[in-house]
């Protein structure tokens, strides 16, 4: 879509964790389609003025405010700040975080605060940003992730989180439905983002390569790749997705299995073929 197209003139949308990723390249997208942008960050404030910087370039008025999801004020005292916009049409649940470890080595407090961020404070956003969205028939747009819908070492925590939220999303969608307020669920595959870079280390490298060598697309999906889709979502015409957790994966979810064959052949240093013993020649 030409940037000279704005869609979305006139709105304004929230995106919780935009500083960086995802969320940062939603906020930059939805400026250029015209919505004025608010969003949150916990500590990197430098950042989310530079990201702010650039949505202005597009639509003035963006803004960033610091909120912390592990703090019920703190988040009560952002949408107090909101609710002076007088107006959300979207609110975008990006902002994640968790302990990386196996199950049986995660302590309560490690469990209390990935729920807190993904489904309490979720929950009260949805609460607190009711009386705005109903006025503009506006939408909830959650971020999950690949984890719920895939093994990923350490990550069983927080995909029970994110699989908790896609189901409010669905309960979200039958309660407000009648209201005109709609909610739905995007699901990432990888993303290009300096979390992958932080979380692999120094395999970091090796599984880009891996990811572009294998994916249906042949490339690995940046932060703006992914915030295409959910940009997309804002959209009037996606009304109709409502109660859906939609897959902005580009079909590399689904071909797994055959991603892991082929990254296990190369490996070996095979062709994929029927002598190959991974695909059982």
């Amino acid at each position: 879509m030409s940037e000279l197209v704005r869609p979305l003139d006139g709105t304004v949308a929230l995106i919780t964790g935009g500083s960086r990723g995802l969320g940062a390249a939603t906020a930059r997208h939805l400026a250029r389609w015209g919505t004025r942008v608010i969003i949150t960050f916990r500590e990197q404030s430098e950042t989310a003025s530079r990201v702010v910087a650039d949505c202005e370039l597009s639509t003035p008025g963006a803004m960033a405010i610091r909120m912390d999801l592990l703090d019920e004020d703190s988040v009560r005292g952002a949408f107090a700040e909101v609710s002076e916009t007088g107006r959300l049409d979207f609110l975008i649940a990006n902002a994640a975080a968790t302990a990386l470890r196996p199950i049986l080595d995660l302590k309560m407090h490690q469990i209390d605060k990935t729920f807190a961020i993904s489904v309490r404070h979720f929950i009260l956003m949805v609460q607190l940003g009711f009386p705005l969205l109903v006025r503009t028939g506006g939408r909830i747009v959650a971020v999950s992730g690949a984890d719920t819908v895939g093994y990923i070492p350490t990550h069983g925590l927080l995909g029970a989180a994110k699989a908790a939220m896609e189901t409010l999303v669905r309960y979200l969608a039958a309660e407000l439905g009648p209201s005109g307020v709609t909610a739905v669920g995007v699901l990432p595959g990888y993303i290009d983002t300096d979390s992958i870079r932080m979380m692999t280390g120094p395999l970091y490298e090796q599984m880009k390569t891996a990811e572009v060598a294998t994916h249906p697309l042949r490339a690995a999906a940046s932060a703006e790749d992914a915030a295409e889709a959910v940009a997309l979502l804002c959209l009037p015409e996606a009304r109709w997705l409502n109660g859906q957790v939609v897959q902005n994966d580009g079909g590399g979810l689904f071909a797994m299995q055959a991603r892991f064959f082929q990254a296990s052949v190369a490996a070996m240093g095979q062709e994929p073929g029927e002598d190959s013993p991974i695909l059982g020649g």
